[in-house]
């Protein structure tokens, strides 16, 4: 994800963004070990999100993007930060506003159920991404 977010978030930023100073690759260790660290929160959310199916199985769906929405927001904005900000700038500007990331990464969840459309999204989802830490990040107190 993070290779194909660095070539969407560069056109964004080279479109509409284009004072910025280069970016700061993050290095293939770093990123593998943030892949790693994903997917153990990613299963670890799955695990307890299919006993939640069970349980409340009318809820399935929203249990689903909730879930989704949380875990896409957290994974594009937190790829789209550090190219920023370094990872701990990403880990401070995600846990400051949780709920707006939240809340993208639900509306991003939400079409990738619909078949097609799913393949477009994450391309969306970069850019909207890549924006929304832009916002973010002018919103913020320097310092």
């Amino acid at each position: 994800t993070s290779m194909f977010l660095e070539d969407v978030a560069d056109a964004v930023e080279d479109r509409h963004y284009p004072n910025l100073p280069p970016v700061t690759r993050v290095p293939f260790r770093e990123a593998l070990r943030d892949t790693v660290s994903f997917l153990g929160v990613l299963i670890g959310a799955n695990v307890l999100a299919l006993i939640l199916y069970v349980f409340f199985a009318p809820a399935a769906l929203f249990i689903f993007w909730g879930l989704n929405g949380f875990l896409l927001g957290r994974e594009y904005f937190t790829l789209a930060a550090m190219r920023r900000v370094g990872r701990e700038g990403a880990k401070q500007l995600r846990r400051k506003h949780m709920l707006t990331i939240w809340i993208a990464g639900v509306l991003m969840a939400m079409p990738l159920s619909v078949p097609l459309m799913n393949l477009v999204i994450p391309i969306l989802g970069a850019a909207t991404f890549t924006h929304l830490f832009h916002q973010l990040w002018q919103r913020a107190p320097s310092g």
